[in-house]
Order: C-alpha cells, then structure tokens, then sequence
C-alpha cells in the first residue's frame, strides 16, 4: 500500500501533507500544518491508522455484500429498537408525525398516544 501522507517542514513546523494533492492533509477540516515535530509524528501515525481502519472496513463491507447475496438473516426486532434512534426522523405524517405506521394500522391508539 502507497503511503499517502508524508511530513514536511514548512517555516518553523511540521506539516503532513496529503499525496494525492499535495497540500496540508485535514482531520474534521482543521489543515495539519504548523506544529511541532513530535505533534506532527504522532498525527501522521493517527492519519495513518484511520486510513488502516477504513480499508479493512470497506473490505468487510464488500465481502459481507457478496455474502449478503446468498444467505438470509432473519431481522432481530431487539436490534432494530436498540437503533431506532439512530435512524433519521421521517416527516410528513399529518396524524403522528413521525410516520411510524401506527395512525394507518390503528388511528385511534395513534390519536391517544399523540395526546
């Protein structure tokens, strides 16, 4: 695998600088550039983990993909309510506005649970 940051001094500090473009490599949009050596170090270290981590998830991914195809699983409800709140709000549901389905299926519990 090409690494694709490297260190480079610049002025009085260290940048780590992205390979593929040439410039300052980001972490959450804040440009690595201008600190110390030690700091620099570490951070490249840290770039280069995430990097190690996002390969071997895109990779999982794409083999569970491949798997996916060919075995069903059954949905495990306990899961699916653990990450309910996880998921985006749905709008646009005039009767509870979450559009949980519940005001379809049973609109006089929906109206008592909506208060």
């Amino acid at each position: 695998m090409a690494e694709e940051y490297r260190l480079r001094m610049e002025g009085s500090g260290w940048s780590i600088i992205d390979q593929a473009t040439h410039e300052p490599a980001r972490l959450d949009g804040v440009p690595l550039a201008a600190m110390e050596a030690e700091e620099a170090k570490h951070m490249l270290a840290i770039l280069r983990s995430i990097d190690r981590v996002r390969t071997a998830s895109k990779r999982l991914a794409s083999a569970n993909r491949k798997r996916s195809d060919t075995t069903q699983i059954a949905a495990n409800p306990q899961i699916d309510a653990a990450f309910e709140a996880l998921r985006p709000f749905k709008t646009g549901c005039a009767r509870c506005g979450s559009c949980t389905g519940i005001c379809r299926k049973a609109p006089a519990e929906a109206d008592a649970a909506i208060g």
